[in-house]
């Protein structure tokens, strides 16, 4: 067989997620063998929830004590146990899904945690227009987007970032299906990360109003349960560990880890005295919000343009954010994909391929010691913003197959 008659895109693609999905098993496989590996995971806070709402009740989720006691039982050995930032709305859930086994449990909650993927990728796909695509693009196409690099981080730690994409699938396709008590009912799930929520959800005030108001329907609602499970005790103790977190972050080693602008300044600089750089990060986050506001009230429609601009800046101004929490990128591709779909300038044989080219790019961010995760991420933001920019530029013509 001569070189040229090979099919560079499709070995691409069938290569890729095959060496993705082993390189996920495998990883999974290896992780829930360890015993300090799944005890350190974040799902620990998660089972924790369950089993102090089983056994003590959901009032108690924020008692340090109740957690140590849990905890130590897992690990066989004392702990020091750490605020939790799980907001009090998932311990029903986690209630639901964890026993007294702890490795059990984390796979149960990972059988679940691949039902929601599956369901958001199945929002996300149909944001497209899906008969353009042949049966085998089809399949690239979701492959590449459930098995998206930040999907995997979220689902080896046990953390519920899942729920936090299916808020903002939900959020994605009700606005452009024109569904606006889905889009902000859907938008308020955002709410297990009540930092990106109020980003995301604030610039509606100006524009799509009632997408705003739906939000803070729901957001009301899961807050009276949150007030309902914890009463009145437990919820001063939510409260001071938010307080306890907002005031230690900038100390913990895990503030390296993030994607956001907070951590790319901890990453390269040292302080001595934090504060004025937690200031300048919140006042990041003000303006970003307000420059959304203002851009969504010059703006006739809200498109696919200011979603997939307003979802990756929030990822990097928010103050509070962790590489799981990039699964929200699945949004802006999707809003690109959308784009460039419709305007017809890329052939449907690559566009199939992006989620799966990005996520490929990611997962090599960890190779080594993983000092080009960050620059990856912040490169791939990048050229999201780009693509997004030059909607306006772009005039529709019927590309070539290359099939």
């Amino acid at each position: 067989m001569s070189i040229r008659n090979l099919n560079f895109r499709r070995i691409f693609a069938y290569v890729g997620i095959l060496s993705l999905l082993f390189y996920f098993i495998l990883s999974w496989k290896g992780m829930i063998a360890d015993a300090d590996q799944r005890t350190g995971s974040d799902f620990m806070f998660f089972y924790t929830f369950g089993r102090i709402s089983q056994t003590k009740g959901a009032q108690y989720i924020y008692n340090i004590e109740e957690q140590k006691k849990i905890e130590e039982t897992i690990v066989g050995h004392p702990v020091t146990p750490i605020f939790y930032t799980h907001v009090p709305f998932v311990a029903p859930l986690a209630s639901i899904v964890v026993g007294k086994n702890y490795v059990e449990s984390f796979k149960r909650w990972a059988v679940v945690l691949l039902i929601i993927n599956a369901f958001n990728v199945y929002l996300l796909v149909n944001m497209l227009e899906i008969r353009r695509f042949t049966k085998e693009n089809l399949f690239i196409l979701c492959g590449g987007a459930y098995l998206f690099d930040p999907t995997f981080s979220g689902f080896m730690n046990g953390q519920d970032t899942a729920i936090l994409l299916l808020g903002a699938a939900l959020w994605a396709t009700g606005l452009f299906s024109k569904k606006y008590t889905l889009s902000g009912l859907g938008l308020s799930l955002t709410a297990v990360r009540p930092q990106i929520a109020l980003f995301l959800a604030i610039p509606f005030f100006f524009r799509q109003r009632k997408i705003f108001w739906n939000f803070l329907i729901g957001s009301l609602i899961l807050a009276a349960i949150s007030l309902w499970l914890l009463r009145s005790d437990g919820t001063i103790r939510f409260l001071e560990s938010l307080r306890y977190i907002e005031d230690t972050v900038w100390h913990e080693p895990h503030a390296l880890d993030m994607p956001t602008i907070s951590g790319l300044i901890r990453r390269n600089f040292t302080f001595s005295n934090p504060e004025p750089i937690k200031n300048f990060v919140r006042i990041c986050y003000v303006l970003g919000i307000a420059g959304f506001c203002a851009l969504w009230h010059k703006s006739a429609e809200i498109n696919e343009k200011h979603i997939g601009l307003l979802t990756t800046a929030c990822l990097f101004l928010v103050p509070y954010a962790h590489y799981h929490d990039l699964i929200l990128l699945l949004i802006p591709i999707f809003c690109v994909l959308r784009i460039y779909q419709k305007k017809d300038v890329i052939h449907q044989d690559y566009l199939s391929i992006v989620p799966l080219g990005v996520s490929w790019l990611s997962t090599l961010g960890f190779i080594g010691s993983g000092l080009l995760k960050f620059p990856i991420v912040y490169m791939i933001m990048l050229f999201l913003s780009y693509f997004l920019f030059r909607v306006s530029k772009l005039t529709g013509h019927v590309s070539t197959s290359v099939s």
